[in-house]
């Protein structure tokens, strides 16, 4: 089975910090708020700045900070609904994620739901787009469920290399370069350039597992073994 072992789990996590996020903004917002109106409530309404006043320095002082607190109780506010957001579209994301070590399950049961809402327009009026749009998307899933099934059997040696390896981590399901010492910029560059991203985590710079990876792989070593002939 492809995919990440540890797929539902992280997406839990995720789901959580940002619910977490959310919240703390949303109490931020609020304090910022509680002091807005703490400092206009001890402003009498309406009334102006007294310029040869002692006290018109600090009224000055409160507007500012009433400003300050307003706007930033709206920037909170608008951080909590950006998290709400992303744990809403996480909860209800139909998207099948290569992750997902489910995924070609998933992916066969909306082909069968895809089939079967053909066979529904087939046999209705139906404007041609709708039709054309169906296959196309019945298509695409065919694909990606081949692709699956063939990453599945494909067996990803080690690759070695001066100054590393290439591996497989079946268990994130990525393809990662490890180095025996941290490399250049130009061969940072090479990285970044063909898809590779440095986890922290991993200690590794790695991309998900498919076809266009292992074509990157090639190219990277190609380029990083140019690099060191020219050295």
């Amino acid at each position: 089975m492809s995919g990440r072992s540890d797929y539902e789990e992280r997406k839990q996590m995720k789901i959580e910090r940002y619910k977490e996020l959310s919240e703390k903004a949303s109490n931020k917002s609020k304090e910022y708020a509680e002091q807005h109106r703490k400092i206009s409530s001890a402003i009498p309404l309406g009334q102006p700045i007294l310029v040869d006043h002692y006290s018109a320095n600090r009224h000055r002082k409160d507007i500012e900070r009433m400003n300050k607190d307003i706007e930033k109780s709206i920037e909170e506010d608008e951080k909590c609904n950006y998290y709400a957001d992303k744990v809403e579209t996480m909860q209800n994301n139909s998207i099948i994620s290569s992750d997902d070590p489910k995924a070609i399950e998933k992916l066969e049961q909306k082909l069968e739901s895809l089939e079967k809402y053909k066979t529904e327009v087939k046999s209705r009026e139906h404007e041609p787009y709708e039709l054309y749009n169906l296959n196309s998307e019945i298509k695409r899933i065919k694909d990606r469920i081949k692709e699956l099934k063939e990453l599945e059997e494909l067996d990803f040696e080690d690759i070695n290399f001066n100054g590393g390896k290439v591996i497989h981590n079946k268990e994130i399901n990525r393809v990662q370069i490890l180095f025996d010492s941290i490399p250049n910029e130009e061969t940072r560059t090479i990285l970044k350039s063909h898809g590779f991203k440095w986890s922290r985590y991993e200690k590794a710079w790695q991309r998900l597992f498919n076809k266009n990876c292992i074509r990157a792989v090639k190219y990277v070593l190609e380029r990083i073994e140019k690099q060191g002939d020219e050295t």
